[in-house]
């Protein structure tokens, strides 16, 4: 195999466990949105009411948002003690499931989906950078341009589902900031003077499930590449060897001019290897041999023919 496609098969296997590890650690991190809530630009009422209300204070406390978990990593946090549902001591779980007693509008259940897909699209994406690095191991043992495509398309899968479910993260988040109404712990329902205090931005994670995307990106193409290489190696070696034995003739036996006659001679009793009397064969390459000549004996006539060979002096 050439250096090139050795190279980008040893490119795509270091790239693999750095572009799984990415993925998985934006996974499982709560990092993907974060505001920022600076409190003393809240009303005093609004402050308040924030230490005993466990529903307002949700929305008014700096927090963190993940897959899974919204946390809460401020100081100023006392309304966590009164809360039920707290994981972890500050953190409370998404929930994707539409509430059961209460009505949602179009805009909600919308919103619930896309972060659904989002979900299911991440889990996809990690599952098929799993089966793309399997298989590109199954490549460093056999060459084989087979295994190169097949992770391939098992990387970039996995690069276009984390690209899919960034995308459906950015639907939900449009239609919660902006269409979303009559619900307390979304923008449009906020005062004026909680808008002014909060500040949204993005987290770590989600800027590592960018670099996860864009480095599965780059394997899948590695591993294509390395494919590519593979097969035109192979074709090279194999019109190679057809040149070389288009120059040296064929590469089994043929019958080269008058045809020679294994004979069996007296002076030796025991025949050699595959039936050939010792002695008895003549290369194509002897200048000088006796004529041989076939009689039939005339009693021998008919359907049982006995052929005898005897020397003819020249």
């Amino acid at each position: 195999m050439g250096s090139c496609a050795t190279g980008l098969i040893v490119l795509a296997t270091i790239l693999g466990p750095v572009t799984l590890v990415f993925l998985a650690v934006s996974f499982g991190t709560d990092n993907w949105l974060v505001y920022t809530v600076k409190r003393d630009k809240l009303s005093a009422a609004e402050r308040s009411d924030s230490q005993s209300n466990v529903a307002l204070a949700k929305y008014t406390h700096t927090r963190q948002r993940g897959l899974f978990r919204e946390c809460y990593p401020g100081n100023d946090t006392l309304f966590l003690d009164k809360a039920d549902d707290k994981v972890d001591g500050y953190c409370f779980n998404i929930k994707y499931e539409l509430p059961q007693n209460e009505e949602s509008s179009s805009d909600f259940t919308a919103r619930l989906h896309l972060l659904r897909s989002f979900l299911a699209f991440y889990i996809i994406a990690l599952v098929f950078f799993v089966a793309a690095y399997i298989f590109g191991l199954v490549l460093c043992c056999w060459r084989i341009s087979r295994w190169a495509y097949i992770a391939g398309l098992c990387a970039y899968i996995a690069a276009f589902s984390t690209a899919a479910a960034i995308a459906f993260f950015h639907g939900a988040e449009y239609i919660e900031r902006n269409k979303i109404e009559n619900k307390n712990e979304f923008y449009k329902s906020w005062s004026s003077t909680i808008k002014e205090a909060t500040t949204r931005t993005y987290g770590w994670s989600y800027a590592l499930g960018w670099v996860g995307m864009i480095l599965a990106a780059f394997t899948a193409t590695f591993y294509s590449l390395a494919g590519c290489y593979i097969t035109s190696d192979r074709y090279e070696d194999s019109r190679e060897i057809m040149e070389k034995r288009g120059h040296y003739g064929r590469d089994y036996p043929m019958v080269v001019g008058e045809p020679v006659y294994a004979v069996e001679e007296p002076y030796y009793g025991q025949k050699g290897y595959y039936g050939y009397p010792r002695g008895g064969y003549v290369g194509p390459y002897v200048y000088e041999r006796p004529v041989l000549e076939r009689s039939i004996a005339p009693s021998t006539y008919g359907p049982h023919e006995s052929w005898q060979w005897r020397e003819v002096s020249s």
